[in-house]
């Protein structure tokens, strides 16, 4: 090979911000191989127009050299206005709409080409990297950037034994065809509010329950919005002192009469470097004590769509529990479930219509049945995070061999890096990694 050609895979946000980067810097050709199309991926695949982003237009463009690409396409198409909360579904077409405007900008310089089709094995050649698809193509490459997006969510253990499916929460169809019912959502995050929405929609839809271990769900943003101090808040290295220093300025921001949303924003930009300072054992506490605490007060619901879940909770249609299923029986056309209250042992009975899974996305990559992700690891072009959160990575999103060797020219971006960096799925975060591998390729 004469000239740098870099494959990107995975046709999702995260594949398509980084394929656009780097040809829009005209340093190499780039194909984008996507298993299921181009753009809107997972997160933005939705056609329901009440599942809203959790971040104001004014952030969510794709591009690091552009902060108000997508407000600017936004208003164009609809008038919004930059504080707005665009739906998801409109989020995909901006991302196909950046991904033709790449491919515009690239076309005398080499140029960026989608592939459809799914990469089952990458392996090293004699100085560039050999890309196989499922066909039985095979694709040489001087770079790879795995773009992988969410990974498929894992059934918990007691419905796997019980050989009991669930229903993914994007299968629109299969949501569309619950029975008349209860409905059961494992896990109370911003997805459980999505399906809760839709469910409610329904006629068939009697009471929707939400349950978790902790039972908490999502916390509001600013309404109007504030921006932050524009000092980064400064933490300590050590867990409990960072977290003894945040609640500290939290508390004084309470008395300067600031929200603690503020507090939340103003270490937003330093967390990868916080998480990263971490040692192993501090990140492992984290996961399991403050993790859930995180979640909610960073992974921030739209004003309107807190609204309507409230609307639902204070109605009785969503009940949200805190505790564990211990066992599950499907029982004619209605699924019987029992689970535990947290801090209790009693077993409480539901029967339910069918139960859909919002757990999330599965970050065990050990666990995972893509034949790429297992070639890899098996391989030792890869490992796992010592985390469990997807691969390891150097700071450069480089990726990490079974010896912890650096793959030079072997990159990775999304949710596949939380365990590197923590803060990986949001588009804010998204295309600033998309600016610096690009810049590195």
């Amino acid at each position: 090979m004469t000239r740098k050609h870099v494959v990107v895979i995975g046709g999702g946000v995260s594949g398509v911000a980084v394929a656009a980067a780097i040809a829009r810097s005209k340093r190499a050709r780039v194909t984008l191989i996507g298993r299921d199309g181009f753009g809107p991926g997972l997160a933005y695949g939705t056609k329901d127009s009440s599942h809203l982003l959790n971040v104001r237009a004014s952030n969510m463009s794709a591009r690091a050299d552009k902060a108000d690409d997508f407000a600017l396409w936004l208003h164009s198409k609809t008038g919004a206005a930059p504080t707005a909360f665009a739906s998801r579904g409109r989020y995909g077409a901006y991302a196909k709409s950046a991904l033709r405007q790449a491919q515009r900008a690239a076309m005398f310089s080499g140029g960026l080409k989608l592939l459809k089709g799914e990469a089952v094995s990458c392996r090293a050649g004699s100085g560039w990297w050999n890309v196989e698809l499922a066909s039985g193509r095979t694709i040489e490459a001087s770079g790879v950037v795995l773009a992988l997006g969410n990974q498929p969510t894992s059934n918990p253990t007691v419905f796997a034994d019980a050989n009991m499916p669930m229903i993914d929460p994007w299968d629109a169809r299969a949501l569309q065809r619950i029975g008349r019912g209860d409905v059961l959502l494992l896990g109370a995050g911003l997805t459980m509010i999505d399906v809760a929405l839709s469910l409610a929609a329904r006629p068939r839809t009697q009471t929707i329950y939400a349950l978790s271990r902790r039972g908490q769900t999502p916390r509001v943003h600013l309404d109007p919005p504030r921006p932050p101090p524009s000092a980064a808040l400064e933490l300590p290295s050590n867990l409990s002192d960072a977290l003894h220093a945040f609640r500290r300025e939290v508390r004084a921001m309470a008395e300067r009469g600031e929200p603690w949303q503020l507090a939340v924003d103003r270490i937003r930009g330093v967390t990868p470097a916080l998480w990263r300072g971490l040692s192993l054992d501090q990140q492992r506490r984290f996961l399991r004590h403050l993790r859930v605490w995180w979640d909610v007060h960073r992974h921030r619901a739209a004003p309107e769509i807190f609204s309507r879940a409230q609307e639902l909770q204070s109605s009785g249609k969503l009940r949200v529990l805190a505790g564990e299923v211990v066992s599950v029986e499907k029982t004619g056309r209605q699924y019987e479930i029992y689970h535990r209250q947290r801090g209790s042992m009693v077993r409480h009975r539901l029967e339910v219509a069918a139960v859909v899974n919002c757990t999330g996305s599965n970050l065990d990559l050990i666990r995972s049945s893509d034949p790429l992700i297992q070639q890899m690891i098996t391989e030792g072009l890869a490992r796992t995070h010592a985390t469990g959160l997807g691969f390891d990575l150097d700071q450069d999103s480089r990726v990490l061999d079974a010896r912890g060797q650096v793959q030079g020219s072997l990159y990775a971006i999304g949710p596949i890096t939380a365990g590197a960096f923590w803060e990986s799925t949001a588009v804010p975060e998204i295309r600033v990694r998309a600016a610096a591998i690009s810049a590195l390729i």
